[in-house]
């Protein structure tokens, strides 16, 4: 009888003490449509399915991206202008892209799209973007129109990382400063 309660006790207090199962389905929800994507987002950390990517990004490069997404003359139709320091060097590059039915698309010049989608997916950060896009590799994107978020915002995107199956977060560099002209002489 003795061993019966001890068995009842241990096997009650394993299962308190496991983790609540993910909500992933809640967590990769696609973003609504209609969602305003204009103003300045900062790219704030990243995964991937591929372990190396975020590491060697993150370690190597030390990035720091800043994306200005305004609307063009059609709707659905953005430019995002991407400022991206890497050791204080400075490049800037814009593409137009279409965003429909919560996926940007590159577009060519007659606004056709190309590629694959880029999905965004639900935040419980009312000011950030996650953006999951698997066209060429594995790439999942955690953006906020602040140059820092929560730890709890972060640990949210942890999770929806966790959900796809893929490497833990590499969070960028946070120097948004003046840009350094690359092609000065």
């Amino acid at each position: 009888m003795k061993t019966l309660c001890v068995a009842v006790v241990v096997l009650s207090l394993s299962s308190v003490c496991q983790p609540a199962p993910l909500d992933c389905e809640k967590l990769l929800k696609p973003l609504d449509s209609n969602t305003d994507l204009s103003g300045t987002w900062y790219f704030i950390a990243f995964s991937s399915g591929n372990c190396l990517v975020p590491l060697l990004l993150n370690f190597i490069f030390l990035p720091s991206v800043k994306v200005d997404i305004t609307p063009r003359d059609k709707p659905n139709i953005y430019n995002a202008t991407f400022n991206i320091k890497v050791s204080g060097y400075c490049e800037n590059e814009t593409s137009p892209f279409i965003y429909v039915n919560s996926s940007a698309f590159d577009i060519d010049p007659n606004n056709v799209p190309t590629g694959g989608p880029s999905e965004l997916l639900q935040s419980g950060c009312s000011d950030c973007l996650v953006v999951k896009d698997t066209d060429v590799i594995n790439i999942f994107g955690f953006f906020s129109k602040r140059q820092t978020v929560t730890a709890a915002e972060l640990r949210e995107f942890e999770t929806q990382a966790e959900c796809l199956g893929w490497s833990k977060p590499q969070v960028f560099d946070t120097d948004h400063g003046e840009k350094i002209d690359v092609h000065a002489e």
